[in-house]
């Protein structure tokens, strides 16, 4: 059985049922991959096939690779469930399917130029998609407001933010917000 960083302590599921959570979660969440992720903890951590510490670090490698960082958790996260296999599914089967949706939804944005009552539901399903990612962001963000506290939360997102208008890359954020993270907790 030993693939991947599986620990022996935890249910191993088959290839089949990892690679149906991958394609439910990663082609039925709405909103990118902080709402895909934080769905795949859940089901992942619920069911017992990834540990809290697992998610940690798969998240955390995850964030800090360059790319797409939902793929970049898929990958690590099937890796810990059923190794090279599981890092597989976890990738095809959370792309593949919303991939060829993008195609098709990419011709008809396109055919939304030229006719007018497409191209309304177009600009109104962005919107909609906008707001969606607003909701998922308050909610991943409520559980570290519980953990660090309102005004702290409150002055590292409005720090990212401006790090970001001045052109750092998210990549240099999140290590200046971990370094402040670090700095609390020493202090």
């Amino acid at each position: 059985m030993g693939t991947g960083c599986y620990s022996t302590f935890m249910p191993q599921p088959n290839l089949p049922q990892l690679a149906l959570i991958f394609l439910r979660i990663g082609n039925t969440t709405v909103g990118g991959g902080e709402p895909t992720v934080a769905s795949l903890q859940r089901e992942l951590t619920r069911r017992g096939w990834l540990s809290a510490e697992q998610f940690g670090l798969a998240y955390s490698l995850a964030r800090i690779t360059p790319g797409t960082n939902m793929l970049a958790f898929c990958a690590a996260a099937g890796w810990y469930v059923l190794g090279l296999r599981g890092a597989m599914a976890g990738v095809l089967a959370a792309t593949i399917p919303s991939s060829v949706l993008v195609v098709f939804l990419t011709s008809v944005c396109e055919a939304g130029t030229r006719i007018p009552w497409l191209g309304a539901a177009v600009n109104a399903t962005i919107a909609a998609g906008v707001g969606i990612m607003v909701a998922a962001a308050l909610m991943l963000a409520r559980s570290q407001v519980r953990k660090s506290g309102v005004l702290l939360s409150l002055l590292i997102v409005v720090g990212a933010f401006l790090l970001r208008q001045l052109g750092l890359s998210p990549l240099q954020t999140l290590m200046i917000a971990a370094l402040v993270g670090v700095a609390r907790k020493e202090a």
